[in-house]
């Protein structure tokens, strides 16, 4: 028999904030449907193009929409429910984790200010590669802490083989997690011996195994991954005073952080982390580990503001570790000499303004549309309106063809434009996309045009973005083109854009632009 007096209440309290979590973010879902983000768009476009490598990412974002797409059939709330049950289960393994390392009064701690942070509703919401990558970066560190510390046999370092295989096939910053890893235990003598152990060793580079596919895919494409990630660290000056720019960079991502985590989270956790590198030598052995997964890696990222500009999501994974560190300082298992103590008081006040900043989230579009506003600069669904009107409005002109189904559709403009048109069309037909420049700038240059499909000879509808003749080197591509009709799009407050619908008839080649290797 179990002892209900002694038990810890702990766990149920996890259970009902995580259900009831769960049950509102579904129902919102059905109740209120929101257009799919443009990553959405887009990467469910690639679920429809199943591969082993895609032009910015790992394949396994794809993989899940393929997967999603199955058992949802198109729809959007199978996305939105399945964002909501990965992001309310990482909240869970933050349990497990904090729980292990310290107690359950500090995992319960750990999973309120992680809960009411804004970013976890977002990545409840979004389903983007920051889902799965924290799924997998949490189960990560919670079977390697229970294999060093005693608690875990074989099976969780299979379960730590299998995570880190998974997460690095999801977003190429799991592949730092090994190299933490050696890091942590090479740091202090009561964790050396560790290193000694060939399985862990087996098992933590051996996960680098599965990246194998995508390799090869890169080698049979110009190792084109590996080009756009290289973009993402090269400083952009706009000609003025480059201190004043860096600065202004650094300024931006703390405040964009302020947002991610919620500003009371934020003021405690950001000074608790980086007060305790400087003495992380000294630091107990759970400590030490958040800090090296967590601390570390996060003050990395500040440095690396103070360089170039950073995306909002760029640190997510180390912010696991980082709520359970300041889970920890809030239940007096560590003790930083900053911030101060007293501020220990002010957790309720700080859970208040992150809940009140979540609310917002999901109450502030329903707010903005009930006064006529929606699309406003303050809404949080301002960047999805207007993609099912798009959707809609192209439908009318497409049905109006009486060979409607058997034409295929091209889409310029941003990669935006061709995913959510795709989605979004009743049929959910292919979409090509013409990339004026020649370059690869998306995943649509990367695969076939239509010439290559064998569409040659057959007629097609253009949408083209505000109201532009077709390039004169496109028209050749046809026996004719012409203009079928025009319309305006409201992607929110304020914010309208015109577009033009062509009809193009008897492809004869595929003119230039796109791939430059198929010109």
């Amino acid at each position: 028999m179990v002892d209900t007096a002694n038990s810890s209440p702990f766990p149920r309290r996890v259970a009902f904030l995580v259900g009831g979590l769960l049950l509102f973010r579904l129902l919102y879902a059905a109740i209120f449907p929101v257009n799919p983000a443009g990553d959405e768009a887009y990467y469910w476009d690639w679920g429809r193009h199943l591969d082993y490598g895609y032009y910015s990412k790992p394949p396994m974002i794809a993989w899940v929409y393929a997967f999603v797409d199955w058992i949802g059939g198109g729809s959007l709330f199978a996305i939105r429910a399945f964002a909501a049950l990965l992001g309310t289960l990482s909240l869970l393994l933050l349990f497990k984790l904090t729980s292990s390392l310290f107690d359950e009064e500090t995992g319960w701690i750990a999973v309120l200010i992680a809960a009411v942070a804004p970013a976890n509703s977002v990545l409840s919401f979004f389903l983007t590669i920051d889902a799965p990558l924290v799924i997998c970066w949490s189960t990560a560190l919670w079977m390697l802490w229970r294999s060093i510390s005693g608690e875990g046999k074989t099976g969780s370092l299979v379960l730590l083989f299998l995570a880190l295989g998974i997460g690095h096939l999801t977003k190429q910053m799991m592949m730092v997690f090994p190299i933490l890893t050696v890091l942590f235990l090479a740091l202090h003598r009561d964790t050396r011996s560790h290193l000694r152990r060939p399985a862990l060793w087996l098992f933590l580079f051996g996960s680098y195994l599965s990246l194998l596919p995508p390799l090869i895919w890169n080698a049979q494409n110009g190792w084109i991954t590996f080009q756009h990630t290289s973009h993402h660290f090269e400083t952009v000056s706009d000609g003025g005073n480059v201190i004043v720019e860096r600065a202004g960079d650094f300024v931006s991502f703390l405040g964009t952080q302020l947002g991610v985590l919620g500003p009371g989270t934020a003021i405690v956790l950001f000074p608790i982390c980086l007060v305790s590198l400087w003495s992380i030598r000294e630091a107990s052995k759970p400590a030490r580990f958040l800090l090296i997964f967590g601390a570390l890696p996060l003050a990395g990222m500040l440095l690396l503001a103070l360089r170039q500009g950073l995306q909002p999501n760029w640190p997510a994974v180390f912010y696991v570790s980082c709520f359970s560190l300041t889970a920890a300082w809030y239940t007096g298992k560590i003790r930083p000499s900053f911030p101060p103590q007293k501020l220990r008081g002010h957790l309720k006040l700080s859970v208040a303004i992150s809940a009140a900043l979540v609310a917002f989230f999901y109450l502030g579009p329903l707010v903005f549309q009930a006064i006529g506003k929606e699309g406003h600069e303050a809404d949080p669904n301002r960047r999805v309106l207007g993609h099912d009107e798009l959707a809609s409005q192209f439908e009318i002109i497409r049905a109006g063809q009486t060979d409607a189904q058997d034409l295929f559709l091209v889409a310029f403009g941003h990669r935006d434009v061709a995913s959510h048109l795709a989605f979004g069309l009743p049929d959910q037909p292919k979409l090509y996309r013409w990339e004026a420049s020649g370059k690869i700038v998306s995943q649509y240059e990367m695969w076939n045009n239509p010439l290559e499909d064998g569409l040659k000879g057959k007629d097609a509808l253009l949408l083209v973005p505000v109201l532009e003749n077709v390039p004169r080197r496109f028209r050749k591509a046809f026996a004719k083109i012409e203009k079928l009709d025009e319309f305006e799009v409201s992607f929110g407050y304020d914010r309208k854009r015109k577009f033009t619908v062509f009809r193009a008839t008897d492809l004869q080649t595929w003119p230039e632009g796109g791939d430059p290797r198929k010109n």
